[in-house]
């Protein structure tokens, strides 16, 4: 049977993924280790996002909508094939216990050889195995898929913190997770310009009103009061990394608790998009970080130079708050885990389909 073009190209865009170390789960969702998970498990340096709490061995990076996207992202490291944003003939879209069972079961066979690694040890491989944080990100937008207030709300339920990233082209998708009792642990909305010229220019959405949903999503943040909000900052050096005055005025519309700079980095298919030059130091995030902390009122707090990101705070309450967040997160953690501890004393890969409820 003969394919398509747009159906050949979204093949050779899967098996690049696959190469790059991707476990498929489903039809459209997908789970990848990331370096920091792998660094945690030995041992060794956390992901900058321990400033909310998270363990970077326990956390699960997980999309589910690998290979859809609105937006077609200069600084994106991802191939953008024809076909990111369509949906072929007699889709059908997964359930959410479906996605998340399989998403646990991926990450387990993923990280399933650093049983042997002997800088592992035994206890954190076994803390791997039994993660406590989903990250919806990846790939792709989230949410265009259309079951993500009940995805979020079954991963609370099965007590994971749940972080969803968000390009914020979509502000129904976000209406509903208000609505629905759905706000996840951390909400990030990511900012890709100061102004609708300079967003095109760096986005390229392939829908229309991109700009407008976006500044329709940064209006909706305040009424996430469960969640940390948090204001992504892509920066890329000529290209976005201008006008400080124009994101001063879109952090106070937004007014999020927090706003994080990003450097850019120069890695996948971006390269052919963008010079290294584009990547911008941590001194030059620093600079420009001082600027909007001059026109906020928002607050340099803390900075990762390993990843390139520069978070500022928008008072000491809500650093406060995200403190007592984490102590109480740490302490239920610590009961939740008392039960599988109990019961397993040597997790092997035939029980890696036996064990999801916990």
């Amino acid at each position: 049977m003969s394919v398509s073009p747009m159906q050949e190209a979204q093949r050779l865009d899967v098996a690049r993924y696959l190469r790059a170390g991707y476990k498929l789960v489903g039809n459209h969702s997908a789970v990848a280790v990331c370096r920091w998970t792998r660094s945690a498990l030995r041992g060794e340096r956390l992901c900058y996002k321990s400033w909310y709490g998270i363990q970077s061995h326990r956390c699960l990076q997980m999309t589910p909508v690998l290979n859809f996207c609105d937006f077609a992202c200069k600084f994106c490291w991802r191939m953008h094939l024809p076909g990111r944003f369509k949906l072929p003939p007699g889709w059908r879209w997964d359930e959410p216990e479906d996605i998340i069972n399989g998403s646990i079961v991926a990450q387990r066979l993923l990280l399933i050889g650093f049983k042997g690694n002997p800088k592992v040890s035994r206890e954190r491989f076994l803390e791997a195995m039994f993660p406590r944080h989903f990250t919806i990100s990846l790939d792709g937008e989230p949410s265009l898929y259309p079951k993500l207030a009940e995805l979020v709300k079954k991963v609370k339920e099965r007590n994971f913190t749940a972080f969803l990233v968000t390009n914020g082209s979509i502000p129904i998708r976000l209406e509903e997770l208000v609505k629905r009792d759905a706000q996840p642990t951390n909400l990030y909305l990511s900012l890709y310009g100061p102004n609708k010229e300079v967003f095109t220019a760096t986005a390229d959405p392939r829908i229309p009103n991109a700009w407008e949903n976006v500044l329709r999503s940064l209006e909706l943040l305040d009424r996430f009061t469960e969640s940390r909000t948090v204001l992504r900052l892509t920066m890329v050096k000529d290209l976005n990394m201008v006008d400080p005055e124009g994101y001063s005025k879109l952090i106070k519309l937004g007014n999020p608790m927090f706003v994080e700079l990003k450097g850019y980095t120069w890695v996948g298919e971006s390269q052919k998009r963008l010079p290294i030059s584009a990547m911008p130091t941590i001194e030059e995030l620093e600079k420009f970080a001082k600027k909007l902390e001059e026109l906020t009122g928002y607050k340099v707090k803390v900075e990762d130079d390993k990843s390139r990101v520069v978070m500022l705070v928008r008072d000491e309450d809500v650093w406060e708050r995200n403190l007592k967040m984490v102590e109480e997160w740490r302490a239920r953690v610590a009961k939740l885990d008392e039960s599988w501890r109990s019961k397993v004393e040597d997790f092997t890969m035939e029980e890696h389909g036996k064990i999801l409820y916990y």
